[in-house]
């Protein structure tokens, strides 16, 4: 009977580990600058800073809108089963009016601690908002050996997943990202 529930356990493990999702870091961190540039507006440079021994910039770039700037958001995925991938970085930066804007940067961390950008991706969420768009790595729910999904979710009333729809996807191959001519569709 012990071996059993060790045995069940171990399956809700394994279970849980392919389902991973993005998870709140303390390895990086997001630096605002405000530049005066003599325009009605300042700019605002973000820089992407991994910390730790050697403080290193991972990327930089300009918030759009200083005046509707609300916050930004570092969460990664380790091993997202991709070869020579060790972890993603999702940077999310918001954007609030009368709905919230937010933009989404993802950076793949190479075992030799290279980065590799995918494009960026947006979401505006209204008052009745029910689909938003990610990327999908193998390891997650969803996910595909040697894919990156490009995927929008739809969501029923009470928040859950209604269906998962692709809308592009991207092979991960000899260190490089590909688009592959797929276009299957995911769903619940």
């Amino acid at each position: 009977m012990k071996n059993v529930i060790v045995f069940f356990i171990l399956i809700i493990g394994l279970q849980f580990m392919r389902a991973q999702g993005f998870q709140n870091t303390g390895k990086y961190k997001a630096v605002t600058e405000i530049k005066e540039n003599g325009a009605e507006q300042p700019t605002c440079i973000v820089n992407l800073i991994r910390l730790g021994g050697i403080s290193e910039n991972v990327s930089t770039f300009t918030i759009n809108d200083i005046e509707l700037f609300e916050d930004i958001f570092i969460t990664t995925l380790e091993d997202p089963g991709l070869e020579g991938i060790s972890e993603v970085i999702k940077m999310e930066v918001e954007y609030l009016a009368c709905c919230a804007q937010v933009e989404s940067y993802y950076f793949m961390v190479t075992d030799d601690d290279k980065i590799v950008s995918l494009p960026q991706l947006t979401n505006i969420y209204c008052e009745n908002s029910d689909t938003d768009s990610q990327y999908t790595f193998p390891n997650q729910k969803y996910g595909i050996k040697g894919n990156i999904l490009e995927t929008e979710t739809l969501y029923k009333e009470t928040s859950e997943i209604k269906y998962v729809n692709l809308k592009q996807s991207f092979t991960w191959n000899d260190n490089k990202i590909n688009t592959a001519k797929n276009t299957a569709i995911t769903s619940n």
